[in-house]
Order: structure tokens, then C-alpha cells, then sequence
């Protein structure tokens, strides 16, 4: 593919730029800075009719507000919408704007149903492209408009991230890269804050930013509610994902959520659905987070030269600072782009083999499409049974990914590649984000294990910080695990095993060490060696009833038996029998504390 380039100034758009204000037919557009007016000139300044594809419907709906004459395609319009559009006159030219699954079940079976010449009289724009590319693995019918989109006489893909597509069809077809190449520097300041521990340092950076409005991207439901609950944060925080997993959040109770762009809140949370195409005013400039957890939500792991840059772009008046906080792990899976290909073209030769084979009867076709239904490599293949080029490229984009993130040095190295003034941190800590998992894991497997877990890893703390006090150590593993904290700190990580991690032992233990803590009390042990003193032999009944009286005029709740292991608590005791007047008596030994 050729490329071209045109400089851009600062203060300019894109229709200041192009050749009649219009982006060239069979063009790839990388725009290389979000937010200067490409699909803006499309809807407003290009004199022709247009069917702009957009990945998500916030964006839609976002377009729709601002340029009302539009006809927007979303949930709840219909292919008789549709068509009553396009049999209704229209002044100007007609502008469609849809996502990829509106665009193949309703736009195009209507302009087929009522015979416009949809191919030769509309302009096909795919904005976002990378996005086919990039979801494609999980969203498979992002792919519907492809095989349309080469029919057209007139297209083109555009993003400020363009991932270029190995689709031989772009070569065939003669498509053409148009690189616009700022005049100024456009870099945005960035933190990449590396660390083994997440949550630490997300919550230092929310305690430092207390005062700030916050807009945090991760691609993980189930992560972005438990930050919240670990955090507290129910009554300052909104979340903006996809309407499936606002139902979820809603179900697990958490209501300050939606599908579409509302007032945001101080804190503020965004999955996929919002890191592209999508305006975001502010008359303030927001800090700006992306979190990846490679451990806990594998899908937070995104690409800094592509989704990074449209995270950070939503902002459409711009950002106060930017952070990435991140972990990397050497044993996400890898593989080498030859490796992976050659891996798919031998699956593609067994699938072809299948498809190929001679059938005689219904029963052998029934059981040949089954075989091929059953097969991995079904996902790479096309509506029409051809190979589907961008779900190669979306394999190869997630193993690529996975490489990056393997190390601090290679994903340093990645950002180094991607339009950003960069500052790297690094903060490692005891308890890492492999440790919470391993958490979660034991949790899954029952309370013994939960408890196991979780002890060794105080256990570990204490060892490197013994004067480590429970706040430290909530903070550290979380709050949810306070009981467990709490007992390790008290009998220990011994003791606790030799109550074979057993939650009712362990509570009735820790029951007597609260007891014998306001036994030994220090008013209690000045009563007590006022009396008393090493090489005393004192009658049994004697000292037991003086230690009752203390306990009930001190208002002591002791509910365990009274006897020698309460003497026990003030001094050593001899075990030899030892009488006095014939009766049972104490030998007195070492004091065990000191007045």
C-alpha cells in the first residue's frame, strides 16, 4: 500500500486540509490526532450521501445530538424506519450514521428492498477502523460491513490509530494510506506507573487526586466493582459501559450506571465501549487513568500506540495528566507472528479438508457440518466460507499484546513507539497483585484454604515489618480479610495451623487471648503481687477466690473455669504437689511480668 502524507497546522481540521473538503475514495486515513473533524466533514462539508459506521452506539447517539438531520441507526430503529427514510424527501444530501450490526441488518436490507443503488450512490466511511480489528475476537459481528465495504465505489477507513489491515483486497483494490503529519508537537505528557501491586498504588494516586474530577478506563466490569467496594467509593462513583453489563451491575446492586454519557461523577469509570469516537466536553480538564491488571482481568490489557491514545483523546477539551498503572507478567502466553500463522494455515488446510470431502446423503452432511461447527478455526472463516483477514490480524494484535506486557523494559519499549511525553515509575511492593489473586483462587476452594492463604501472606508482611498494626495490614490485602488479619497478628501463623486453620477454633481461641488480656490488665497485676510474691506457698481455694473477687469487682466477663492456668497468668507454678495443713497449695514461682 502507498502512502502519502499532509501536514496539518495546530488549529486546523481536517476539511481545512483535504482536497474539496472530502476524504478520498479507497483511502486509509490515519488522522494521527483524534478529535480534528473527520467524520464532522462528513456529515457537514462532503456533497454526497454517506453511510458513516461508528463501533458503538454512544457515539451514535453523541453525532445525533449534535448534528440533528442525521439519520441514526441504534436499538429500537427498525429496517421499516429505514426505508421510511429513504422513500421521504430529503434536502441535501442523506446522511446515515450506524453501527456495524445496524448497518448489515437493517441499512442494507432496506436499501436492497427498495432498490437504491447503495454501492455506486453512497459513500462508505468505517470510522475507528481499528476497532474491526481490535474486537473482532469477541464481537464477531463488527465484521458484518467488510465484505460490503469493498463493493463500494467509494470508501474509506479512517482513525487516528489505524491498524493496517493484511486483507489482500486493500492491495487489489488499489487503497492508498493518507498519513496526516502534525507541524507541532502534539505529545501528551504520560505517567506509566509499573508496579506488582495495582490497587496500592491506584489508591494512593486517588488519595493524592482527592479533590479532582477522575476518569478511570479499564475493560472489566467485575474489576471496576470490586475497586469500588474495596475504595468505598458507591456514593462518588458512576460507571459508563455497555447496556449487557449495566444489567449486571444493576443486579449486584450498583445503580449509578449507564450505557450513555451522563454527567459525569468525581469518580468516574469506563470500559471499551467509551475509549473511542466518543466526545467528551468538559469545561475542565480531568486526570486520566488507565488500569491494567494482567492477573485479574486479562481484557484490560490494551495497546498503547491504539487505545491509550484514544482513551486519553474521548477528552475533546483536554486532560489535566495522564497515568497508566500497570503489572507485567513473563508467563502470559507468547508466540511469534510466523509461529501463529503458521499455526493458522495448517488449522485452515484441515478445515478445507473437511469442507472438501465428498458427500453422499443428508446423514454425511449433517455430520460434516457438525465437524466443522465443532471446530477452533470456524472463527476464522468468513459468512461466504472464505478466510477472514482481520480475524488473523486480531489474533496476531492479541499475541502481540501479550508480548509487550511480559516485561517493564518491552512495554517501556512500546510506549516509547506511541505519541506521548513519557515518565516511567516503578513501585513494587510484598503483597502483589499475584498474591490477591492467589487470594480469589483460595476463596473459590473454601474457608480452610481462604484462611491458609491469607495467614501465610501476614505471615510473610510481619516477617519483613513485625510492628506492622492492622490498618497497614488491611490496607495491604483488604478489608474484606480483617478477621483473618486480625487472628495472625494475635495467635500467630503457628497456632493457627495448629488449629488446623479451623474458623471455630480459631474464634475460641482468640476468645481466651482477649480474656487473659483483661485478666492481666494492669490493675490487676498490682492487686495480684501486692499480695502475693515468688516463694509464696499459698492454699489453692485461697488465691483462686481472692483472683474471683478481683475479677468481679474489676468487672472483668470471664466465663472460663477458674483454676491453676488463671495463676498461671501472674506466676510460674511449681507441678509438684505441694500441701499445706493438708490441704492442696501453690509453690509461687517467677513473676510473669514486671512491676
Amino acid at each position: 500500500m502507498t502512502e502519502k502524507q499532509i501536514l496539518i497546522n495546530r488549529g486546523q481540521n481536517l476539511s481545512d486540509i483535504l482536497p474539496n473538503k472530502e476524504i478520498p475514495t479507497n483511502t486509509i486515513l490515519n488522522k494521527t490526532l483524534t478529535g480534528c473533524g473527520a467524520t464532522y466533514g462528513e456529515i457537514v462539508h462532503a456533497a454526497r450521501n454517506s453511510i458513516i459506521i461508528e463501533p458503538n452506539v454512544p457515539v451514535i447517539l453523541g453525532k445525533k445530538a449534535e448534528h440533528p438531520f442525521l439519520f441514526a441507526v441504534y436499538e429500537g430503529i427498525t429496517k421499516e424506519n429505514v426505508k421510511a427514510f429513504l422513500s421521504g424527501e430529503e434536502d441535501g444530501f442523506r446522511k446515515i450514521i450506524t453501527t456495524p450490526e445496524g448497518f448489515d441488518k437493517k441499512v442494507l436490507p432496506a436499501m436492497l428492498e427498495t432498490n437504491t443503488p447503495i454501492y455506486e450512490d453512497y459513500f462508505l466511511l468505517l470510522d475507528e477502523c481499528e476497532k474491526t480489528i481490535q474486537d473482532v475476537g469477541y464481537r464477531g459481528d463488527i465484521y458484518l460491513p467488510v465484505e460490503d465495504f469493498f463493493k463500494f465505489k467509494n470508501k474509506a477507513m479512517v482513525s487516528a490509530t489505524p491498524i493496517l489491515p493484511s486483507d489482500p483486497r486493500f492491495k487489489e483494490q488499489n487503497f492508498e494510506l493518507l498519513r496526516v503529519v502534525p507541524t507541532y508537537d502534539y505529545r501528551q505528557p504520560l505517567t506509566l506507573c509499573i508496579t506488582n501491586n495495582t490497587i496500592h498504588v491506584l489508591r494512593k494516586l486517588l488519595f493524592r487526586l482527592k479533590d479532582e474530577t477522575v476518569c478511570i478506563f479499564i475493560n472489566s466490569t467485575d474489576t471496576i466493582l470490586e475497586l469500588i467496594q474495596t475504595f468505598r467509593l458507591e456514593e462518588h462513583s458512576k460507571v459508563f459501559c455497555s447496556d449487557k453489563s449495566v444489567r449486571k451491575l444493576k443486579q449486584q446492586n450498583f445503580t449509578a450506571v449507564s450505557d450513555q454519557l451522563t454527567e459525569l461523577a468525581k469518580i468516574n469509570f469506563f470500559t471499551s465501549r467509551f475509549y473511542s469516537a466518543v466526545d467528551i466536553k468538559l469545561d475542565y480538564k480531568p486526570h486520566v487513568i488507565i488500569l491494567t491488571d494482567v492477573f485479574h482481568a486479562p481484557y484490560s490489557i490494551i495497546d498503547p500506540q491504539t487505545e491509550v491514545v484514544q482513551a486519553i483523546g474521548r477528552f475533546r477539551n483536554g486532560i489535566e495528566k495522564a497515568y497508566h498503572i500497570t503489572n507485567t507478567c513473563d508467563r502470559l502466553p507468547c508466540v511469534s507472528r510466523d509461529k501463529l500463522f503458521h499455526t493458522l494455515e495448517c488449522q485452515e488446510k484441515v478445515y478445507t479438508q473437511i469442507q472438501g470431502l465428498p458427500i453422499e446423503g443428508a446423514i454425511e452432511l449433517q455430520a460434516r457440518a457438525q465437524a466443522l461447527e465443532g471446530m477452533d478455526y470456524k472463527r476464522f472463516v468468513t459468512r461466504t466460507g472464505n478466510r477472514n483477514w482481520f480475524m488473523w490480524d486480531n489474533a496476531w494484535t492479541d499475541a502481540r499484546l501479550n508480548t509487550i506486557y511480559q516485561y517493564s523494559t518491552t512495554l517501556e519499549e512500546e510506549y516509547k513507539k506511541a505519541p506521548f511525553l513519557l515518565d516511567v515509575y516503578t513501585a513494587n511492593y510484598d503483597i502483589t497483585d499475584e498474591d490477591r489473586l492467589r487470594r480469589t483462587q483460595a476463596q473459590i476452594k473454601g474457608t480452610t484454604e481462604l484462611w491458609r492463604e491469607v495467614v501465610g501472606q501476614v505471615n510473610r508482611i510481619l516477617q519483613q515489618n513485625p510492628n506492622a498494626e492492622q490498618m497497614f495490614l488491611n490496607e495491604q490485602l483488604g478489608c474484606a480479610f480483617g478477621e483473618i488479619i486480625e487472628a495472625t497478628t494475635i495467635l500467630g501463623k503457628e497456632r493457627i495451623e495448629q488449629l488446623g486453620y479451623n474458623r471455630r477454633k480459631i474464634k475460641a481461641a482468640l476468645g481466651n487471648v482477649a480474656e487473659n488480656r483483661l485478666m492481666t490488665s494492669e490493675k490487676m497485676r498490682q492487686a495480684v503481687y501486692a499480695r502475693y510474691n515468688t516463694g509464696d506457698v499459698v492454699i489453692c481455694s485461697e488465691i483462686l477466690n481472692f483472683l474471683r473477687e478481683l475479677i468481679t469487682n474489676n468487672g472483668i466477663p470471664f466465663k472460663s473455669r477458674l483454676d491453676k492456668q488463671v495463676v498461671k497468668l501472674f506466676f510460674e507454678i511449681d507441678d509438684d504437689k505441694v500441701r499445706v495443713k493438708g490441704n492442696k497449695a501453690y509453690l509461687l514461682g517467677k513473676k510473669m511480668f514486671e512491676i
